[in-house]
């Protein structure tokens, strides 16, 4: 007989997804295609600054938690729910309920109108990343 997938690792390379996709381009707006990185404005902390690096955190902490064996499946669940808020935060600036005005702000408030004509490589890579992490937690031990 095989061996049974062992699924903290399904968990693991979700949320190395979500770093892989914060890193490629994210949205093609304005003839730019930035990464997640480039809506970060230190100087003018804005919203779209608080959900990509509440994103970029949850993600890093759930890869830490996975390799560290001491860590339960509840700080595991901290970890995706942190990156799940950030991606929420981000919706919300896409549809308009949020408003941010920063630079990062206005590019998503001009990608939010048809979003999914917008979105790029590094947006699905994420989705993907959090559809494997949320599977790997549920089915984890």
């Amino acid at each position: 007989m095989g061996k049974k997938f062992n699924s903290s690792i399904l968990y693991f390379v979700g949320m190395v997804l979500v770093i892989v996709g914060l890193l490629l381009p994210i949205i093609k707006v304005m003839g730019q295609t930035p990464n997640a990185f480039k809506f970060i404005n230190l100087k003018n902390f804005g919203t779209s600054t608080v959900a990509i690096l509440m994103i970029c955190i949850g993600a890093a902490l759930g890869i830490l938690f996975s390799l560290m064996n001491n860590f339960k499946k509840g700080h595991k669940l901290i970890a995706l729910c942190i990156t799940l808020a950030g991606g929420v935060i981000l919706c919300l600036l896409l549809t308009g309920v949020l408003s941010d005005s920063s630079i990062g702000g206005s590019l998503w408030r001009a990608a939010g109108k048809s979003f999914i004509k917008h979105a790029y490589i590094g947006f699905y890579v994420i989705l993907v990343g959090w559809i494997a992490a949320i599977y790997g937690w549920l089915t984890g031990n």
